[in-house]
């Protein structure tokens, strides 16, 4: 009986992790969808290669590295500044409509009161008391006489900023409480969602409810006109597209709106992680290692060599005549 031998040759695999930066700055995007120029948050980066599918990739994945933005956004602004009112006169019925538009800018409940009282009235021609309670931080309004009412009809866009529900239609009379039903917010974005389709990951939110382009969040705690700096907490997602050129980002409030930075620049630095599948035996084998992987060594090379032997003393002529 012949007995066949097999050698198995062992393969040791290793799993290396490698980092690209990639750095984006809002003054080198391309405007998409006919945004107005001063957003910056719904951009195109042309590049021409940024990641190729490679056999030896086990996957990639992706985070925020760095984030520097300026909270330049504002609290009242074109999507939340109009109250539409309509003023109905008691004794007849008349009505009368009217857009009541507050400046954009960044308010308190204060300053909003007074920017509101001062509007109203220009714009009515009837006075209307809105007021703010410290207590419980809710708004009441209420008309200056009691021959007209005050109603704010729900085509307004002011409704959450004002702590009204939305799609009522709440009428205020002369010498009622009057209060609105929620507090009013002014806190303005608190949070920045940052989306890409380029760099879509398995990330979700309770907006969609279901997988989406999100990558990252970013809060903002920064106070209005100072910096928004974050940097990474070595949060990862999976990256979906092996093959990435052109980079698209969409930058959204935590309304899901899109944020406007009235055309201040901002920073956002990625990184992208590929981790690579190596075999070790390859890369031992050209390097000063190699001869860890020889299975028959140089026995020349591997034997130490033999140490010549000492020659013998000569006689001693004189000695041997003494022992003679």
């Amino acid at each position: 009986m012949v007995r066949k031998k097999y050698f198995i040759k062992y393969i040791y695999m290793s799993l290396i992790k490698q980092t690209k930066l990639i750095s984006l700055n809002s003054n080198d995007g391309v405007i998409e969808h006919n945004q107005s120029a001063g957003y910056l948050s719904d951009l195109k980066f042309n590049f021409k290669q940024i990641l190729r599918e490679e056999k030896d990739v086990l996957y990639n994945a992706i985070s925020v590295h760095s984030v520097d933005m300026t909270n330049s956004f504002y609290n009242v602004n074109e999507l939340n500044n109009k109250i539409d009112v309509r003023i109905t006169i008691v004794s007849g019925g008349n009505q009368t409509n009217s857009t009541i538009t507050i400046p954009v800018g960044n308010y308190s409940a204060s300053t909003f009161v007074i920017q509101f009282n001062a509007l109203l009235l220009a714009g009515t021609g009837k006075a209307g008391i809105l007021a703010i309670d410290r207590n419980n931080g809710l708004y009441s309004l209420s008309p200056d006489a009691n021959t007209y009412t005050i109603t704010i009809l729900p085509t307004s866009t002011s409704y959450r900023l004002l702590g009204l529900t939305p799609n009522t239609t709440p009428v205020f009379t002369f010498g009622s409480p009057n209060f609105f039903n929620k507090g009013c917010n002014f806190l303005g974005i608190t949070h920045l969602n940052i989306f890409s389709k380029a760099l879509v990951s398995d990330n979700m939110d309770s907006k969609s409810k279901s997988q989406n382009n999100l990558i990252s969040v970013i809060p903002v705690i920064a106070p209005s006109y100072s910096i928004i700096t974050y940097e990474s907490r070595n949060e990862e997602s999976i990256l979906r597209n092996k093959n990435i050129g052109d980079i698209d980002i969409t930058i959204t409030g935590n309304d899901g709106v899109l944020a406007n930075f009235n055309f201040i620049e901002w920073n956002i630095t990625f990184s992208i992680h590929s981790y690579r599948i190596i075999q070790l035996d390859k890369i031992l084998a050209i390097t000063d290692f190699k001869d860890l992987l020889n299975v028959k060594k140089d026995d020349k090379k591997d034997k130490p060599k033999k140490k010549k032997p000492l020659p013998s003393p000569k006689p001693d002529k004189d000695l041997e005549l003494l022992m003679s």
